[in-house]
């Protein structure tokens, strides 16, 4: 491996939400159009259909546990039929608006392909579960100049009649990609702003901080990890724009509280080397010449 990578140039390590792509703009209404659907058919009330997400939510401590509606508090009042016609409805829906708003911000695809045919070795970090970051990576359509990505390990996928198919795929490597070739899982006290999984990454595939460049669009959360292992740290900052209405629904459904929203979005404890308004700006950045040195 490690002569592989004698001719890599810099190291770019890449938050996925908010900054390759607007996550507040596509999620929040891809669940409001779920809900909405969910209402109709369930016979419930939007306010109730939230409080129960929020409830699974919490307890799985994530916003993007895939298996929220069979886990609602009152879907025992349902059949087993009824169930799986609410999992296929709402899965439909949001998927239909997470399709529509689901896009890369401008410039990111063309930046990703200059920097990797220049020989920058490109990895991703999540704090979302990583098979799901990876699935974004995919539907995008960005995965092949991903080198490796990191993330979550996620919750355990529940065994029941609901997850019988989910099952098989993941059991066959249907999710993965066929370009990454390098992939670590987190728990939850390793994930940023826990410079644990940056240095983990870097260890693992023989490379210094000197070379490394940490792009995103939380100084906290991305970037103080990134600045503790001497990495340059770029704050991405187009990535804390996103529209009001759809930022309020993230509050209502969120486990978070006030002191780590404030943490993740507000708050900011260190300088970052670059600021950027554009992903395409890291072009002008990154030193695509400046070979790696190796441990």
């Amino acid at each position: 491996m490690g002569s592989k990578l004698k001719n890599m140039n810099s190291i770019l390590i890449t938050d996925l939400d908010n900054t390759l792509y607007n996550w507040v703009d596509y999620f929040a209404p891809s669940f409001r159009g779920m809900v909405h659907a969910l209402s109709r058919e369930m016979n419930l009330n939007e306010e109730t259909l939230i409080s129960g997400f929020r409830e699974v939510y919490k307890k799985h401590g994530t916003l993007e546990y895939s298996f929220s509606i069979q886990e609602l508090p009152f879907i025992n009042n349902y059949s087993n039929e009824e169930v799986l016609k609410f999992v296929e409805l709402g899965k439909k829906v949001f998927k239909r608006v997470r399709d529509k708003n689901l896009v890369p911000y401008e410039g990111v695809k063309e930046t990703l392909e200059i920097l990797h045919n220049n020989g920058v070795l490109i990895i991703a970090v999540t704090n979302a579960p990583r098979y799901q970051g990876e699935a974004r990576l995919k539907q995008l359509k960005l995965d092949k100049y991903f080198h490796g990505i990191g993330g979550w390990e996620g919750n355990i996928i529940p065994d029941n009649i609901h997850t019988k198919k989910i099952l098989e795929n993941v059991g066959q490597g249907y999710y993965d990609s066929k370009y990454i070739k390098k992939r670590w899982s987190f728990i939850k006290e390793e994930m940023k702003p826990n410079p644990c999984g940056y240095l983990t990454i870097l260890s693992s595939i023989l490379v210094s901080h000197k070379t490394t460049y940490v792009v995103g669009d939380s100084i906290t959360k991305d970037l103080q990890p990134g600045n503790e292992i001497g990495a340059k740290c770029i704050w991405a900052k187009y990535g804390t724009k996103f529209k009001e209405k759809n930022f309020k629904t993230l509050l209502e459904i969120t486990h978070w509280g006030e002191e780590k929203i404030d943490m993740t979005y507000n708050q900011k404890k260190i300088d970052p080397d670059y600021v950027i308004d554009s992903f395409s700006e890291l072009k002008d950045i990154i030193k695509m010449t400046q070979q790696i040195n190796l441990f």
